[in-house]
């Protein structure tokens, strides 16, 4: 159980300053598309929910912790292998489908679309990698 949550807070810890580096590297590499979030279908900032912002990270960990337990055996290969494979099964089978009907109801570009599914598939597989060494 110790062991579970630790590794969950070092991939927690790990993707959420993953997830400013490339939050900060998009506004950065993509003044344009960032422009975007200032729709109207996105909520501007607000105190109230910023926080889940920060959670995100640990939550998507404690849930592919889980799935890394119960299908670790199906993964082949050394740690960044095993990595890679697991952030693309969450892309294809978690992301891909919501990131499709986001995409079909709210108006996004395709482009934003696509830097949230490599968003998604890089946090995976930091996750992925600790759990691989922590838990193989």
């Amino acid at each position: 159980m110790t062991r579970s949550f630790i590794s969950v807070l070092i991939a927690g810890a790990l993707v959420l300053v993953a997830s400013l580096l490339l939050m900060y590297g998009c506004i950065y590499l993509f003044p344009g598309l960032m422009e975007e979030y200032y729709n109207s279908v996105f909520r501007s900032s607000s105190f109230s929910t910023d926080w889940l912002f920060y959670v995100h990270p640990f939550v998507l960990s404690g849930a592919l912790l889980w799935f890394w337990e119960r299908y670790k055996t199906t993964f082949v290969g050394g740690a960044v292998a095993k990595a890679i494979e697991v952030s693309l099964v969450y892309g294809v089978v978690a992301m891909l489908p919501v990131l499709l009907l986001t995409f079909s109801a709210i108006n996004v570009s395709f482009t934003m679309v696509l830097t949230w599914f490599f968003y998604g598939i890089v946090q995976a597989a930091l996750a992925g990698w600790v759990f691989a060494v922590r838990h193989s």
